[in-house]
């Protein structure tokens, strides 16, 4: 399974982690969310693509924003 790293602000908690997970987790062609937060400064998602088919940002971001106040840095 390809995976992908992206950068994310306003997830600092272990709530706003659990948060994430269960947005992205449920969007089409993702087969795992793994996230780590890094105190005082922006932390980090990482997503397996199911099939190998990678999202494009925009959908992430988007589904990020649904979830809360939480954005793509």
């Amino acid at each position: 399974m390809k995976s992908t790293a992206y950068t994310i602000a306003g997830m600092t908690t272990a709530k706003d982690a659990r948060i994430v997970k269960d947005s992205l987790y449920h969007l089409a062609d993702i087969g795992g969310v793994a996230t780590e937060i890094v105190p005082g400064s922006d932390s980090l998602i990482i997503l397996k693509h199911k099939d190998d088919i990678e999202l494009d940002r925009a959908t992430i971001a988007a589904a990020l924003r649904d979830a809360g106040d939480y954005t793509l840095s």
